[in-house]
């Protein structure tokens, strides 16, 4: 008798794998993200003082994407260091991949150059929008393709939501802060690691907790990618500002007073 019942389980088990396909289910837009993201495109806000902020706003200009748009992706995708490099070969600041670069006729070797980077990165994104019609499912196709989305059903893959995420959380900062990001690439801004998380949800739950309990202050957020024996995944790490008002040690000590817990990598 109980062997039938463990069959009857595992059966009903292996049933619900098979309905889903292995794989994590589709899921639809966040439609609050989704609003915000539209809304750039018919009542785009004015943005000020970002790095490379003329070659993106031709750029943008030329293939009719909102700036602030694709502004956040630069920031999420490179934190405008136009001689940044993935473990997949994702090249300079908008991480194109040599093979995207060479459906628009543009060799690996000059994606290190941050106006053709941006020219062939804004070109792709803009075409993956206007075939999408819709900025949130385009933001997730530059990602992880257009396999990873479904325009007729308006569904997307767990992992390519979380990119559209992550990329919303630096179109926020980008809004907030026009005009005050320095002038520069990635390593000018003087900032440290105070602490690395897994997955975003749980690191953009940290950085709003951070930037209320400590608001005079400029916590961020960047993916950072992992490579493993096997495999290579990515990470996310909140970034302390130090710029300012208070050294690497005072930040580390008022976290901990607010949060309970030593995040700081001393």
């Amino acid at each position: 008798m109980m062997q039938q019942i463990f069959r009857v389980v595992l059966f009903g088990i292996c049933c619900l794998f098979l309905i889903s396909g292995g794989a994590s289910a589709a899921i639809t837009p966040d439609p609050m993200i989704q609003a915000d993201l539209k809304n750039l495109f018919t009542n785009a806000p004015q943005v000020q003082g970002l790095p490379y902020q003329d070659l993106l706003s031709d750029a943008a200009n030329r293939y009719g994407l909102s700036l602030p748009y694709v502004l956040a992706v630069v920031r999420g995708e490179s934190f405008f260091d136009p001689k940044a490099k993935s473990h997949k070969g994702a090249l300079g600041l908008m991480q194109v991949m040599p093979s995207t670069a060479s459906d628009y006729g543009v060799n690996e070797n000059d994606l290190l150059d941050p106006s053709i980077n941006i020219d062939v990165g804004v070109h792709y994104l803009s075409d993956l929008y206007v075939k999408l019609q819709d900025p949130y499912l385009a933001l997730a196709a530059y990602y992880c393709g257009p396999g990873g989305v479904d325009k007729e059903k308006f569904e997307l893959r767990e992992d390519c939501n979380e990119y559209v995420q992550y990329i919303y959380a630096h179109l926020q900062k980008i809004l907030a802060h026009s005009g005050q990001e320095m002038a520069g690439v990635k390593g000018v801004r003087k900032h440290f690691v105070l602490t690395r998380f897994d997955n975003f949800p749980d690191a953009e739950k940290f950085l709003k907790f951070l930037s209320i309990k400590l608001a005079d202050m400029n916590f961020d957020i960047f993916r950072h990618e992992v490579i493993r024996p096997d495999h290579a995944r990515y990470q996310y790490r909140i970034i302390a500002d130090n710029a300012n008002r208070y050294e690497k040690d005072e930040i580390c000590s008022m976290v901990e007073k607010v949060s309970g817990f030593s995040f700081c990598d001393r």
